[in-house]
């Protein structure tokens, strides 16, 4: 006799496999923190799995597997580029190559992506369950195929599962069987296997502040993400530096996912309009950092005195982006200085006045227990969750 490893979605259950465990599904969804190994009443074991086999049963067992809420495992999926719009798409290849190879004996060309997502919440809404393979209508084809049709990608398979569930819901893989049967070693499932996201900046101060303000803001995003070493590599660290390397980057055919990130300022959006975006490979994304309602009116000084102006495009270095209370002090806010006059442009490149004043102040606020206070440095981590798509 054999063992299975089981997943549920909100406790509906789903992915059951025999002897072994979908490892694909757990590099997508999972990290190694989520990994749980606790005692457990076996009366507490999901029923749609179980049956009716332990009610009652106060027995103690080790559950072993990954427990994690349906917003974080979906905000994972997103990183990479997944969305309803891109499972929107999915779905309607999927229903083409289900067509072509007669895979449904009903005429799902009919069916609309919306239609589909209603009826999965149905279905899991109701626990409705069985171990039939039937494929003549719609509901039982969905239950039949772990709530997913035929030729649709497994990202999209789950990011339309996790969509139809509230945030707070559980994800749960319980291995506690196939590990404790021989057939998964623990260790071996507690390593994953996924593709970092490599995050190209213009110096090494943006690194430390947007590294460090996803580990405190999205902890369970931290991992996928890889930020360059400019120190310890002794790299330069300038806009046209990232020019280069983004450039070196997509001659080398690079094949990890890629974003290459300019200061929203005159020099960074000049130079980014120097890559070439058509022949770039299609793992490469080039952003600038966002324009914010903050720099909108925001004090300078020039050659023309003491303006309020908007400074998008023209000063939005990282530190713009650290939030008002760090660029306040007594009178104000810290004023915006414009230096050099870029004659291609025809605008001034600025820059905060007290620059190592804010950065300070902002290392001092990463170590307060507060996540209060990050409203423009969460439209730039934004602008980073978002880039694959």
């Amino acid at each position: 006799m054999g063992t299975y490893s089981s997943m549920t979605f909100d406790d509906y259950s789903v992915f059951d496999n025999k002897n072994w465990y979908s490892q694909e599904i757990v590099n997508l969804l999972f990290q190694p923190e989520d990994f749980v190994v606790e005692n457990r009443k076996n009366s507490s074991r999901n029923e749609m799995v179980w049956g009716d086999a332990y009610a009652g049963d106060e027995e103690i067992y080790e559950f072993k597997g990954f427990i994690q809420n349906a917003k974080i495992c979906r905000d994972r999926l997103e990183i990479y580029g997944n969305s309803l719009k891109k499972s929107r798409k999915d779905f309607s290849q999927a229903k083409k190559i289900a067509r072509e190879e007669g895979f449904y004996s009903f005429p799902l060309s009919r069916i609309s992506y919306d239609k589909y997502l209603n009826e999965i919440r149905s279905i899991i809404s109701e626990r409705e369950k069985h171990y039939d393979e039937l494929f003549t209508n719609l509901r039982d084809s969905l239950i039949a195929g772990d709530l997913g049709i035929h030729g649709q990608s497994l990202e999209s398979h789950l990011y339309s599962i996790l969509s139809v569930i509230p945030d707070s819901a559980i994800i749960e893989y319980d291995l506690s069987g196939v590990i404790e049967s021989g057939w998964v070693d623990e260790d071996i499932a507690r390593a994953l296997n996924y593709e970092k996201i490599i995050v190209l900046t213009e110096g090494k101060t943006d690194v430390e502040f947007i590294s460090k303000s996803i580990e405190k803001l999205y902890p369970h995003l931290k991992n996928y993400y890889h930020f360059i070493d400019f120190q310890e590599y002794k790299i330069e660290s300038n806009a046209s530096a990232l020019v280069k390397l983004v450039t070196s980057f997509a001659a080398a055919n690079v094949k990890h996912p890629i974003i290459a990130l300019f200061d929203n300022d005159t020099t960074g959006i000049m130079e980014m309009n120097k890559l070439n975006t058509k022949t770039l490979t299609d793992n490469i994304r080039v952003l600038k950092f966002p324009d914010i309602p903050l720099a909108k009116k925001y004090p300078t000084v020039g050659p023309t005195g003491n303006k309020i102006m908007n400074v998008n495009g023209s000063a939005c270095g990282i530190e713009m982006y650290l939030g008002g209370d760090i660029l306040t002090k007594e009178d104000g806010l810290i004023p915006v200085r414009w230096k050099n006059f870029n004659d291609k442009e025809q605008k001034y490149q600025g820059e905060i006045i007290e620059k190592t004043f804010v950065q300070d102040e902002f290392r001092k606020k990463l170590k307060s227990k507060s996540k209060e206070g990050y409203l423009e440095m969460n439209c730039l981590l934004n602008e980073i969750f978002n880039g694959l798509k």
